[in-house]
């Protein structure tokens, strides 16, 4: 038996959601973001996987995660590297046909040297356009100028991203939205992206031709709260040690929690070094069958100590416990860690074994 924290990769959920987010845009098509390594499942795996059930349409975010990825999935769909183009870049782009996004007044000219150069590229360029985010993105007073620039070989594609997706109400959202209407007439018949995974439940005003779909792939953000939206992950760590410790006694570096009760401690192989936060000491859970499990005392490097007194007799060496998955939701324990359930996907490290199923 390894001692090692291990990671199903559920890819028929992550297929599955897809399906799902995919099925409530009204006839458009919905790509995948698979950035950071899919978010921490593995990018040709999951790409792979989305691929050979119909997705036509991904996002990375460098040139390289587009190379693997294209490396996996084979030449025709289509790969959208979020970050733009860095000028030495040109050979990638064209080797592999990635289409660039092009978020700044640098990046534009970087692209008409290319096409001035060597002429198009084979899977043309996006155009993306700030409404509200104040992060990566050309400026809206400028589409007109840009549209003229253009002529004749116009994008593939206008995309902008939503700041606050998660809150329905939020009137930035509606903001955004009129921003973006008036740069989409500056490009008649160029389709629009717009939503990620939040933003596909705020209706179809805010789907338009492509969603990209991100964290919700993997049974996060708001679409977890969706009927049938099921753990891209299940995270899972074996109990190396068990100890029943007397009321009064400490646990842990620094002594921050002390004991009511007696209790019995399962001393657990997962830590920070795994990539699970610190910050969930003292905060956050771990689920032995169906009975959930605090986590008490700090998070160390390798190891986290969880309270099992609950969980007798199910709680023995060997036994692995859930941090993650259908019984460990995952933005309940990003909350309980101050975070997001993108940050504790993501921060996976490698000693983290990956099962795929």
């Amino acid at each position: 038996m390894s001692l090692r924290p291990r990671a199903h990769i559920h890819l028929d959920h992550i297929v599955e959601n897809w399906q799902i987010i995919r099925s409530g845009l009204n006839g458009g098509q919905c790509a995948a973001v698979l950035k950071a390594d899919a978010y921490g499942h593995g990018l040709s795996r999951v790409g792979d996987a989305l691929h050979q059930n119909g997705c036509q349409h991904f996002f990375v975010a460098y040139g390289f995660e587009g190379e693997e990825l294209r490396r996996q999935i084979g030449p025709h769909s289509v790969i959208y590297v979020l970050n733009g183009p860095d000028r030495n870049e040109e050979h990638l782009y064209r080797q592999f046909a990635l289409t660039p996004v092009i978020n700044s007044s640098p990046q534009f000219q970087i692209l008409v040297d290319w096409l001035q150069t060597n002429g198009k590229l084979a899977r043309g360029y996006a155009l993306n356009f700030d409404t509200g985010m104040n992060r990566l993105g050309l400026p809206g007073d400028d589409a007109g100028q840009l549209s003229d620039a253009v002529r004749g070989r116009e994008p593939d594609l206008i995309m902008s991203h939503l700041a606050c997706a998660d809150d329905a109400t939020h009137e930035l959202n509606t903001t955004q939205l009129a921003r973006l209407t008036a740069i989409q007439d500056a490009f008649p018949d160029i389709p629009v992206s717009f939503a990620n995974s939040d933003g596909t439940l705020l209706g179809n005003a805010f789907n338009l031709q492509l969603a990209r779909a991100g964290i919700g792939l993997f049974g996060g953000g708001l679409q977890a709260q969706r009927a049938g939206i099921r753990p891209g992950l299940t995270l899972e760590a074996p109990i190396l040690q068990l100890r029943m410790a007397a009321a009064g006694e400490t646990v842990g570096y620094g002594a921050t929690r002390m004991l009511a009760q007696e209790t019995l401690i399962a001393t657990v192989a997962l830590g920070y070094g795994d990539g699970f936060p610190r910050a969930a000491s003292n905060r956050g859970f771990a689920v032995i069958d169906d009975i959930r499990c605090p986590i008490i005392g700090r998070v160390s490097m390798d190891l986290t100590t969880i309270d099992v007194t609950q969980a007798r007799p199910l709680a023995r060496t060997g036994v692995f416990v859930q941090f993650l998955g259908d019984r460990a939701d995952l933005e309940e324990q990003a909350a309980c860690a101050g975070t997001i359930g993108y940050e504790l996907t993501t921060g996976l490290k490698s000693r983290v074994e990956r099962l795929y199923l």
